[in-house]
């Protein structure tokens, strides 16, 4: 029964069992040891060693336990996988892959490959692994890092946050239940036109057949202007004459929204001026509202990658509510010049 090491503030070990499946005659015992997650800082953090400290023992027997602590060990570094370099494109048809077969799945310490195409555009790429445990991955020869699809504990979630007073790690916790991260970045320059590879090295058991390309952009943007705040700051810089009879204030506060590169504005979702309530995605009318608010951000926005619209009673033509600073709340989204959403591998 090994023991491994928890990571904490002050360090302890813990007991492991783990049942095994012996078959008749020799067995074979191998043991993964990853230096993952210890202690990186204080006094003699090199001397903190890695790896099995307590005794491994077989237990279950009716003969009695047998103790494998004073065994003759045999150690390696490191993955015999990473020194042949399988996930490298030039090296790894040197190794014996098999076809994958969904009877077999999850498999713990498994090589995986598989190929893709780029997708279209110029939007980002990532890589959907929330159908795997942990691992590394690799594209085209390039290590995307280790991924860990850990599930974040189910309770432990406020319904209200609140930071104020003392500072504890369970203020304001949020994804309980959910995965702590599915989607991991990968860099449009280790793409080519096509045949992609994708390697990965899973070690705790996985569903790889569900594993998906995924194409990332803007969906919605939203912002709210109050005609109190400042005009653009273009407007601050005066390269002529330091007198001047125009006045900073003169000039309305503008709002401008932009969708990514490649993108539309396609809809608008709320837009409200006057004293609209709530905050991004779930924006809401006041008391107080313009009825030609969506037409005039609709004629100056939509169908274009970018807008500005000056925050006043002269833009939507009218005085909704006089003696009332009025701001301006607006949602659109953004369409993406790509038809392409998702490519299960």
């Amino acid at each position: 029964m090994p023991y491994a090491y928890e990571g904490s503030a002050v360090g302890r070990w813990v007991r492991v069992a783990q049942p095994l499946h012996l078959q008749q005659g020799y067995n074979e015992l191998a043991i993964l040891s990853e230096t993952v997650g210890l202690q990186n800082y204080g006094a003699f953090l090199e001397k903190d060693g890695a790896g099995f400290r307590g005794k491994v023992k077989l237990t279950g027997f009716k003969t009695g336990e047998i103790d494998l602590s004073s065994s003759l060990w045999t150690y390696q570094v490191g993955l015999k996988g990473e020194f042949l370099k399988m996930f490298a494109p030039e090296q790894n048809e040197s190794a014996d892959w098999v076809n994958l077969s969904p009877d077999i799945l999850p498999s713990m310490l498994t090589w995986y490959k598989t190929y893709f195409e780029v997708p279209d555009g110029i939007d980002p790429v990532s890589l959907d692994l929330g159908s795997m445990g942990k691992g590394q991955a690799w594209i085209n020869g390039h290590n995307i890092g280790r991924y860990w699809s850990m599930v974040a504990p189910k309770d432990g979630c406020q319904k209200t946050c609140d930071y104020r007073g003392a500072y504890n790690e369970r203020k304001c916790a949020t994804n309980c239940g959910n995965p702590t991260q599915t989607w991991y970045h990968i860099p449009r320059s280790w793409l080519q036109a096509s045949n992609n590879l994708l390697v990965i090295f899973e070690e705790t058991g996985g569903n790889p057949l569900e594993i998906s390309i995924k194409l990332h952009y803007t969906k919605a943007i939203c912002s709210q202007v109050s005609e109190s705040d400042y005009p653009p700051l273009q407007f601050w810089s005066n390269p002529g004459p330091i007198h001047t009879n125009v006045s900073i204030n003169a000039k309305a506060p503008e709002m401008h929204l932009q969708c990514d590169y490649g993108h539309t504005i396609s809809e608008i979702t709320f837009a409200s001026y006057g004293t609209p309530r709530g905050s991004c995605q779930s924006f809401s009318t006041g008391h107080c509202h313009a009825p030609s608010s969506a037409a005039v951000i609709a004629k100056v926005c939509q169908g274009k990658n970018s807008c500005s619209i000056d925050v006043s009673n002269a833009a939507f033509g009218t005085d909704p509510c006089r003696g009332t600073v009025k701001s301006l709340a607006v949602e659109v989204k953004c369409t993406s010049s790509s038809n392409f959403a998702a490519s299960t591998l």
